[in-house]
């Protein structure tokens, strides 16, 4: 075994007999990883509170080459992300950002701007009015796409390269925009507006506390994020799901969001 440091995020845990974690990182150095804390689940624990969901803390674990299950050591808080679990709205909002990473990206595979772009994204749903989260978890989607290398093509139709009229489709197997002549072409393809692609674009363009200041969510968002959460499910394995974000979107049209 070796010993290594880096900063990571909590993802995921779960119970590991009766007084150890299992825990899921992001990590900047390292990418995902999963390590057990032993004795985590134990009052006087020496994790204390680091350990909870979208914490981000400095890391000493114990590295066990050819395994997937390494052992962590130290575990020390730099930013807790306390509003989000106080706000039942934020919670499904920072589980579905957290839960699309985990999904979409193979363990151990370092990608520091995936690592600041979900850092980025807890500290704006810790900080932002209900009416911008929706805003905030679209760009960030399309963000995180780019970051793990399935970002969709939006300047220029994704098949024959024209420029864009009126009349846009996004292809979900194409992957991205398709003009009036080639939609037919991806059986998957959905219609948009001209106003939707355009907000797409700026989703890529400006940061998330840009957006944040200055925009909140409308019709053309939630056609947007409807849009970007069915291009997030066509990237994972068929009659595999997204469950946080399954949750969001029911509470989001239940209207309590």
């Amino acid at each position: 075994m070796s010993i290594h440091r880096t900063h990571g995020i909590v993802l995921r845990t779960r119970k590991f007999r009766e007084s150890s974690k299992i825990i899921v990182f992001f990590t900047r150095r390292y990418g995902k990883i999963s390590a057990i804390a032993k004795g985590s689940l134990k009052p006087k624990s020496k994790f204390g509170s680091s350990l909870e969901l979208f914490t981000r803390s400095s890391l000493i674990f114990y590295r066990k080459e050819n395994r997937d299950l390494h052992t962590l050591s130290h575990s020390e808080i730099l930013n807790a992300n306390k509003n989000i679990g106080n706000d039942v709205v934020k919670l499904a909002y920072a589980s579905a950002a957290s839960e699309m990473v985990e999904r979409l990206v193979p363990d151990e595979e370092q990608n520091e701007t995936l690592y600041e772009l979900l850092n980025a994204i807890l500290k704006q749903i810790g900080v932002a009015e209900r009416n911008q989260l929706e805003l905030i978890l679209a760009s960030y989607t399309l963000k995180m796409l780019h970051a793990v290398g399935y970002g969709p093509e939006l300047a220029a139709c994704v098949r024959c390269g024209k420029d864009l009229a009126d009349k846009v489709w996004f292809g979900l197997h194409s992957g991205g925009a398709l003009c009036p002549a080639c939609h037919n072409q991806d059986l998957h393809a959905i219609e948009m507006s001209q106003a939707t692609l355009e907000l797409m674009r700026k989703f890529e363009s400006i940061s998330m506390a840009r957006l944040r200041e200055t925009c909140s969510a409308d019709k053309l968002s939630r056609d947007a994020s409807d849009i970007l959460y069915a291009f997030v499910r066509a990237q994972i394995s068929e009659g595999a799901k997204i469950r946080s974000l399954d949750f969001l979107e029911r509470m989001r049209d239940s209207s309590f969001a």
